[in-house]
């Protein structure tokens, strides 16, 4: 039986999930449907191999309908030191805090 070299795996799973989402951001203007699949596929590779999105990557897609970020997806509020994140197709509101709380 051959073993498997699970630093590779990542590896390549890395390199994948990263074309998939770079494909995704290149359709999304062209064919919504095929650049959520993109990012589904990039969804699945990362959960089953245990492997991080990108940090430049992580923001770009909603969490819950795997809808690519453009100018008509998205819409983006700033407010008291947190961005809101919301996207159109489903609703779904992500927080990020961009301001560290003053303590005194």
């Amino acid at each position: 039986m051959i073993r498997r070299d699970k630093k590779l795996e990542k590896k390549i799973a890395k390199e994948r999930i990263e074309i998939l989402l770079e494909r995704a951001h290149k359709f999304k203007e062209k064919d919504i449907s095929l650049a959520r699949r993109y990012v589904e596929l990039a969804m699945k590779i990362s959960s089953k191999y245990r492997v991080q999105i990108p940090p430049e990557f992580r923001n770009t897609f909603c969490r819950k309908c795997y809808t690519p970020f453009g100018a008509e997806t998205v819409k983006i509020r700033l407010d008291h030191g947190t961005k809101l994140i919301r996207c159109m197709s489903c609703g779904f509101a992500r927080k990020i805090q961009y301001r560290n709380k003053r303590t005194f």
